[in-house]
């Protein structure tokens, strides 16, 4: 099957954030990306270009980012790389809503990206603000690993209460809120839209949320408008559940996926039926080696 007859997904958690570097569980707080963060997003632009060059395939042609910045900025950074500017739009809707989106019309140069909480991160509760080291010898190895791995594993419940206070503790570079001040302000379109915002997940929670935007926006764009390429930058538990959805991942098997920050994943669909071909890295090495780095989280300090 040629280039010309598949669909490529371009799939990658995002750069490196600030409290990904402070061993923080992040969550929906909206980090920031590292310098580090910013270097692997340009990385990753260039291996999507150089891919795309060999193949013959069309850069990216639309782009997908959650509503938290950390992703916002690893596009911003990718689309100056590829020489592309960013039209961003935040979208919402239930299922119903999802399957009338048309694909935005943008001026020369620039690519249309939607942001939609649906990508977001998943939800850590209580944990979210807290360093990962603390939370393991608190749960202790067993129940921490079933928490954050099992597909049904759930952080307890955030107080949205206790939103404005401020945590003794802050990481050395952020300075950040205990969890979401600024939730009622930032997600207003959502809540203009009644849409039903979590305050704790289980991976199991994200995948429900997750599928109907796959199947009503990014596939059916692809299929309504016969695009060539699309770029989706997501997070570790966001990106893990479109690949349980896509690859059809068994609920025991997801657990031992990780997902490492800022290398691309190739998706390939078939332009006849939009069914799965195959994924693979385009830096398949550097991939495995911070994946493993993903997966001791809490048991390890981060570079």
């Amino acid at each position: 099957m040629t280039g010309q007859d598949t669909f490529k997904l371009f799939l990658l958690r995002h750069g490196q954030s600030e409290l990904n570097h402070e061993n923080i569980f992040c969550g929906w707080i909206d980090a920031r990306l590292t310098d580090k963060g910013k270097a692997q997003a340009r990385n990753s632009a260039q291996l999507v270009k150089q891919y795309c060059e060999s193949e013959g395939v069309a850069l990216p042609q639309v782009g997908y980012t959650s509503r938290l910045v950390r992703t916002q900025q690893t596009m911003e950074v990718m689309l100056e790389e590829m020489g592309k500017g960013g039209a961003f739009s935040v979208i919402t809707g239930d299922v119903h809503a999802l399957k009338k989106i048309a694909l935005p019309a943008t001026s020369d140069g620039q690519l249309p990206v939607m942001q939609t909480w649906r990508l977001n991160e998943r939800h850590y509760g209580s944990w979210q603000g807290q360093r990962k080291p603390k939370v393991l010898a608190e749960y202790g190895d067993s129940e921490y690993m079933r928490i954050r791995r099992d597909y049904q594993g759930k952080p307890p419940l955030v107080d949205l209460t206790l939103e404005m206070v401020q945590a003794d503790e802050k990481g050395a570079a952020t300075g950040y809120e205990f969890k979401e001040p600024n939730r009622s302000v930032k997600y207003a379109p959502e809540e203009e839209a009644n849409e039903t915002l979590p305050i704790s997940e289980s991976l199991a929670e994200v995948v429900t949320r997750v599928r109907p935007f796959l199947d009503g926006v990014v596939l059916r764009l692809a299929r309504e408008n016969s695009l060539e390429s699309a770029l989706v930058v997501a997070h570790g538990s966001s990106v893990r559940s479109l690949l349980k959805i896509i690859e059809d991942i068994s609920d025991a098997d997801i657990k031992n996926v990780d997902i490492p920050n800022g290398i691309p994943l190739v998706i390939e669909f078939s332009k006849d039926d939009f069914s799965f071909i195959r994924s693979f890295y385009l830096d398949p090495e550097s991939a495995k080696i911070n994946a493993e780095k993903v997966r001791k989280e809490g048991f390890e300090k981060n570079p």
